[in-house]
């Protein structure tokens, strides 16, 4: 069975806003390069530069503020079960992890600035093996995951 629960839309909201912040210095660089060559018009940089870096800087823009939030937060799906947590993700390359809550060792919970202003957190499981990392959730959803998790294997190991 497939894992059908989607994102919050929070995290949609907080990824365009990170993809903005990431697009910023793709703006500064186009800038300065313009910058440049107004204030020095006898280098050999091609005029058509300007139009290009600015072209550059909006497809690169739109890229990461809104094509790849988009396309990640659709492409995430989640299950919660009693007895494992079954994930899907990936643009391209579809993978499906699923990780029994007897395996689970440790949880992490991460909040930044950001997150924490947006009321959301993401949790990172670690088993033996390695360490799969959930994406943000809205924060009472987290803490309850986080519990009910902790709780499954306490009860699983009397």
């Amino acid at each position: 069975m497939e894992p059908e629960k989607e994102l919050d839309p929070l995290v949609l909201k907080l990824w365009r806003i990170r993809g903005f912040m990431n697009s910023i210095p793709m703006v500064v660089i186009a800038l300065v390069y313009n910058f440049f060559f107004q204030i020095m018009p006898h280098t050999p940089l091609p005029e058509e530069g300007i139009y290009i870096t600015i072209a550059l800087a909006l497809f690169g823009g739109f890229i990461s503020i809104y094509a790849l939030p988009t396309w990640h937060y659709r492409s995430w799906r989640v299950n919660y079960r009693m007895d494992e947590i079954d994930f899907i993700s990936g643009i391209f390359i579809k993978k499906r992890i699923t990780i029994p809550i007897i395996r689970i060792q440790n949880i992490e919970s991460n909040v930044g600035p950001l997150a924490k202003k947006l009321g959301v957190m993401s949790l990172t499981i670690s088993t033996a093996a390695t360490s799969h990392k959930l994406p943000e959730m809205p924060e009472e959803e987290a803490l309850e995951l986080k519990k009910r998790i902790q709780r499954l294997i306490r009860n699983s190991l009397y």
